[in-house]
């Protein structure tokens, strides 16, 4: 949580500030208070007299956020020196609070982040109700092509940042995919790409444990059994090894398999 000096003062004498601060229960901040539980990035941008947008923004809103090096900020005069990521497109900031809006911060992202990035963010803030379709659309219709066709693909049904930069790649690609479809036989599944690739975007949270791997694997038997076949990706493959991940889903692509109903290969 972030609050002014006259939302503090208004509450507790300043004696009382000095011992909540003490205690750790609050932070200053430069011209504000914030809790402990706030992002690192909006702490220290908010401390120099910064306002953090794009993805440091999106993390104190609890979108998925794509690996993107630095802190990314609004400064009123001109650059915000080394060690930040500078979005100074404005004569002025344009809203009341200090952090960007999920919309202001997603202007700011598509004039700085990867398409696919861009939708991320997006499909997020939709999946978590802090934009609607229409607020998306009309992000959309301003921004650059390669943008635009990302945004214009983004639904909110994906349930991590994996799934949705898969989700959209694929789409990108002309493939039809259906999020979260439940298979008979198999259950739910995070993509199911044509009619019978099933692609698995673990997140860092999920699909780790022990038990689950056994799960995910037996899963993925049963499916090869009934005609589908399966592809498994990690978090570093989708982000880190990305150059590599998505060369191999267009040779997959290519290659049609996806394109048979899975009766014809039902074992």
């Amino acid at each position: 949580m972030i609050y002014t000096s006259r939302q503090v003062h208004a509450r507790v004498t300043a004696r009382e500030i000095s011992r909540v601060i003490a205690s750790g229960r609050l932070i200053r901040a430069g011209r504000y208070y914030v809790t402990p539980d706030t992002a690192e990035g909006v702490r220290a941008a908010l401390a120099a007299g910064l306002r953090p947008t794009c993805v440091t923004a999106a993390e104190e809103h609890g979108l998925w956020v794509p690996p993107v090096a630095g802190w990314h900020v609004y400064a009123r005069r001109g650059s915000p020196g080394a060690g930040w990521v500078g979005h100074g497109w404005h004569p002025s900031w344009p809203e009341s609070g200090p952090i960007a809006s999920p919309g202001l911060l997603l202007r700011h992202a598509i004039r700085c982040l990867d398409p696919l990035e861009v939708g991320i963010l997006a499909d997020s803030a939709l999946h978590e109700g802090l934009l609607d379709q229409d607020a998306v659309a009309a992000l959309a219709a301003t921004a650059p092509r390669a943008v635009h066709r990302v945004l214009e693909r983004t639904t909110g049904t994906a349930e991590s940042g994996t799934e949705s930069k898969v989700r959209l790649f694929l789409q990108l690609h002309n493939v039809s995919v259906t999020p979260q479809v439940k298979i008979p036989g198999v259950g739910r599944v995070d993509n199911l790409a044509g009619r019978r690739w099933i692609v698995e975007c673990d997140s860092r949270q999920h699909h780790t444990g022990k038990e689950t791997y056994a799960k995910d694997r037996a899963r993925d038997l049963r499916a090869l059994e009934l005609g589908y076949f399966t592809t498994r990706l990690t978090h570093a493959m989708v982000f880190a090894g990305w150059s590599r991940t998505s060369a191999t889903l267009v040779q997959v692509i290519r290659s049609g398999r996806h394109l048979d109903p899975p009766d014809r290969w039902a074992l």
